[in-house]
């Protein structure tokens, strides 16, 4: 995601106090404080600064030591950094997966580090033998879509789902969020007349400019768009401002690598300030990263996961698990509207 690009250099950072190896329980007795490793890419700004502070955040809670190293999408990156971590005696690494050629690299040094006796986890994207903390499933994010739109068009009226093109490799999910986002409307909201689907391109929106025109001419009681893909979520919302639509016509647009919102040329917090568009987002990149190192601990102390809820606390609350997949779901799409908007901007 352009957003996350950031410096192409490895930066390791010690992110904990000093001062001793022993912090109090919540029952007062002494407990070792564990080294917990947390890898990051592409530098730690705009999205990764709020996972590593919330990482920060429960490794304060849990008494451990957090080491966070920030490196580049580039598998011949990640293993130094894998190894450092071993090397520091780090009792858990939690990692976001690069790209597919380097998950080659990757994946054989996470094996080692976990015959060594050190679990392993991947945080948004999921690296097979490592316990996936995911954001949201394709469900939760559509339902999400869907009750961001209705609650602007006060549940009725017509709507369209704009969607990018069919074989938009980019985004395979997207067909299944368009099926489970048709069939929830239609139970949860049966004053809200789906007017039609319309496509866009493969995504950036670059033949989408006179769509929103074409679809008020098609459907000239418009109340609503559906933006399933970042593209169209960054197209259709300025049309509709040019076209003096807003608080007539009402979007829900997928903010790709939300939040933040608010980075040099990203238009969305505008939108969202003058009310033409509401952003979801898959998660709070904060509570991702305290729910990874939470995980991390829960590991370290010799527990393995199953099926069912767990109590986190901290922001994040309850969760669940789910063994296909090795999947802790932190489930809490976030939607930005005028009244949070401020809340995600890149400086947390």
């Amino acid at each position: 995601m352009n957003k996350r690009l950031g410096a192409i250099a490895v930066i390791v950072a010690a992110v904990a106090a000093t001062a001793g190896f022993l912090a109090s329980t919540s029952r007062g007795a002494a407990k070792t404080q564990r080294a917990i490793g947390l890898i990051t890419k592409d530098g730690a700004a705009g999205f990764f600064t709020p996972v590593v502070n919330g990482g920060q955040s429960a490794a304060t809670a849990l008494g451990d030591h957090l080491t966070t190293i920030n490196t580049v999408s580039d598998g011949t990156y990640y293993v130094p950094a894998i190894k450092s971590l071993v090397a520091q005696h780090a009792v858990a690494i939690a990692i976001l997966p690069a790209g597919a050629a380097s998950e080659k690299q990757i994946r054989p040094a996470l094996a080692r580090a976990r015959a060594a006796g050190i679990p392993t986890v991947a945080f948004e994207v999921r690296s097979p033998g490592s316990v996936w903390v995911s954001l949201a499933s394709p469900s939760q994010y559509a339902r999400a879509l869907a009750d961001a739109l209705a609650s602007q068009m006060n549940q009725r009226g017509q709507f369209v789902i704009v969607s990018c093109l069919r074989s938009a490799g980019a985004y395979p999910i997207v067909a299944t969020e368009l099926k489970l986002a048709k069939a929830y409307i239609h139970w949860r909201y049966p004053h809200m007349h789906r007017a039609g689907v319309a496509y866009g391109d493969l995504g950036n929106g670059d033949v989408d400019k006179h769509m929103f025109r074409r679809l008020l001419r098609a459907h000239p009681w418009l109340r609503g768009l559906l933006l399933l893909c970042p593209g169209e979520a960054f197209i259709l919302p300025r049309q509709l401002i040019h076209a003096h639509k807003v608080g007539k016509v009402f979007t829900a647009g997928n903010g790709d690598g939300c939040p933040p919102i608010d980075d040099p040329g990203d238009p969305l917090a505008n939108y969202v300030r003058v009310g033409a568009e509401q952003v979801v987002c898959e998660g709070d990149p904060a509570k991702l990263g305290y729910l990874t190192v939470w995980a991390e601990d829960y590991l370290a102390a010799g527990h393995t996961f199953a099926p069912g809820s767990y109590a986190v606390g901290g922001p994040v609350g309850t969760v669940h698990y789910y063994s296909r997949n090795q999947e802790l779901r932190l489930g809490q799409p976030i939607t930005i509207t005028k009244a949070n908007v401020d809340q995600y901007g890149s400086q947390r």
